[in-house]
């Protein structure tokens, strides 16, 4: 008698037990394409980066309903999931979600505008940075009603970024803007009011440029900074192969136009000095100081002293505690017989050469530093420097004895 082989699939349907797993296999299945389905359209009209998985948004969603008993509008929800994967680590896909934020958006437009200059320092990616931060501030700087804390957060990101940069024309505008709202601490006080005598140069801030570089090696701005470092260390023939590369990226910028002429200068390759600068544009108000500066410096390098004297004019009128403003000034007064005036100046020099000192203490938040400073400006008729570094006096004396006290 023949035997029938049996029919696999009445085998398995015979089985209960089969039965039962084969009904929980294709309900998985259609389960994860149906999820599948709704999750990629959703996310995409939601401007929800790819790297975001459903998990993640359904515990943001979470999160923000915990917090504010409601359901979250879009631009809320990817403000909760940029800070919660920044909390995970996953910096990259939090800068993805909070860029997707318009900085105009009322609910979050702010935050997460801050947000993406913080993600994109932590990423060394200063360009960038820099872009979300005047955003904000273009944004939101004249609604300062309830959101002054977030402003000046934004301002002092941006101070840093300058700084670095050795921008400092632009960065005097946010330190002016800054004080407005309240007193400085010692060190933004002493870049607001004596710029020219902080050490900018440093170790440090060329470690911070070049991590930056490595990201965004063709920001012209970021490689001329590195060139003008690397000039005061003496590497002069390296500082010029990158300041003629910054050049060649953006021949426009008056800033990366100004190092390259610095470069010349300091080299005492005059020929290239005058041609470059016989080729720049007119004088134009608010032109970075190195530029102005280094029109000063042609000037008295052809002996025309009354040039000379108009742009070093100029230059004190924007930071009038320069010593090297000071004594290129009564150079050219000196030429044209202005005595008095080129003595004066270079009394002026050599104070400003001792308060750089006695700034380098006051940065520590010593009280005598500090009020020996305050001293110092008042005979240079610096008024209100003079009155912030006492009101910084006395704020540190009343910090120290509230220590004092503690500890017995």
């Amino acid at each position: 008698m023949k035997r029938e082989t049996p029919n696999p699939t009445e085998t398995l349907a015979s089985s209960p037990v089969r039965r039962r797993l084969l009904w929980w296999l294709v309900s998985a299945a259609v389960f994860l394409l149906s999820v599948g389905f709704w999750w990629w359209p959703w996310a995409g009209d939601r401007g929800i980066p790819a790297a975001v998985t459903a998990e993640e948004v359904q515990r943001a969603e979470g999160d923000f309903r915990r917090a504010e008993r409601r359901e979250p509008e879009r631009s809320e929800l990817l403000l909760m999931l940029a800070e919660n994967l920044a909390r995970r680590g996953r910096v990259e896909v939090a800068l993805a979600c909070a860029e997707q934020v318009p900085v105009a958006d009322p609910q979050a437009g702010l935050r997460a505008g801050l947000l993406t200059a913080q993600f994109c320092l932590r990423l060394n990616l200063a360009g960038r940075a820099e872009q979300a931060v005047q955003g904000v501030l273009r944004e939101w700087g004249e609604r300062s009603r309830g959101v002054e804390s977030d402003l000046r957060t934004a301002r002092e990101l941006l101070v840093f970024l300058l700084s670095l940069q050795f921008r400092f024309e632009e960065r005097q505008v946010q330190l002016l803007e800054l004080r407005k709202a309240g007193l400085l601490e010692p060190l933004l006080t002493k870049q607001l009011y004596f710029p020219a005598l902080l050490s900018w140069r440093t170790a440090q801030q060329n470690q911070r440029l070049q991590q930056f570089l490595e990201q965004t090696p063709d920001d012209a701005r970021l490689l001329a900074a590195h060139a003008r470092y690397l000039l005061g260390a003496g590497a002069v023939d390296e500082s010029r192969r990158l300041i003629d590369a910054a050049a060649t990226m953006n021949p426009e910028d008056p800033g990366v136009l100004a190092a390259a002429l610095e470069c010349r200068f300091e080299m005492q390759d005059l020929a290239g000095f005058r041609g470059l600068l016989q080729a720049a544009p007119q004088y134009a108000e608010g032109e970075p100081w190195l530029l102005t500066q280094m029109r000063a410096e042609a000037g008295a390098l052809g002996q025309k002293w009354e040039e000379s004297a108009r742009y070093f004019e100029v230059l004190l009128r924007a930071d009038e505690t320069n010593p090297l403003y000071c004594q290129g000034l009564a150079r050219a007064y000196g030429e044209l017989g202005r005595e008095a005036d080129r003595v004066r100046l270079q009394q002026r020099a050599l104070r400003l050469a001792e308060l750089r000192l006695t700034l380098g203490e006051a940065e520590l938040q010593a009280p005598a530093a500090l009020r020996a400073a305050a001293a110092t400006a008042r005979e240079l008729q610096l008024p209100q420097a003079a009155e912030d570094l006492e009101q910084l006096a006395q704020l540190g004396e009343r910090t120290m004895q509230g220590r004092q006290e503690q500890r017995r």
